[in-house]
């Protein structure tokens, strides 16, 4: 992990991915993650955390920390985050390199993946999750596999190559 600053206060990477920030706020402060569409897992789980005023319908949540007693809950949060972040994916892919069938052929090579895509005028973004497994090194694994096949729009099956 390491850190620097983003939204105007200090703030935690994991391999160069975003992973919290946290800001003072009138006496307290608040820790911010972004849990991609577990808003409510992680609202059910964290006693004081609330979803994001502005940004929670895109899966930010907070949590106000105003004494010693809630820093047991922001240790929660930040494992539950480091979860997400080890097991999902985001990619964008131009429209022109992507095919429903190399989706499908993904798919059937990756079982312990959940992939879900959605399309804007240029590009296909897919989300790729893995929430089954507790081995995160597996799951980053499978997850750049899976991307890669993706991304350059070609994936081996045995010996064969398929685009």
């Amino acid at each position: 992990m390491t850190r620097g600053t983003r939204f105007g206060g200090e703030a935690f990477f994991y391999r160069k991915k975003f992973f919290c920030h946290y800001h003072p706020a009138h006496g307290s402060f608040f820790l911010e993650t972004f849990v991609w569409k577990n808003v409510n897992a992680v609202l059910g789980k964290i006693p004081g955390a609330i979803s994001h005023p502005e940004y929670g319908a895109y899966g930010w949540v907070r949590l106000p920390i105003s004494s010693a007693s809630e820093i047991v809950q922001a240790k929660r949060l930040v494992e539950m985050t480091y979860r997400y972040i080890r097991t999902t994916k985001r990619i964008s892919v131009d429209k022109d390199q992507f095919s429903d069938e190399l989706l499908s052929l993904v798919k059937a090579k990756f079982p312990q993946i959940g992939f879900k895509s959605g399309e804007s005028k240029k590009r296909i973004q897919i989300i790729m999750e893995t929430p089954e497994l507790t081995d995160f090194d597996r799951a980053e694994v499978l997850l750049n596999q899976a991307a890669r096949a993706l991304r350059k729009g070609k994936l081996m099956i045995g010996s064969r190559m398929v685009s």
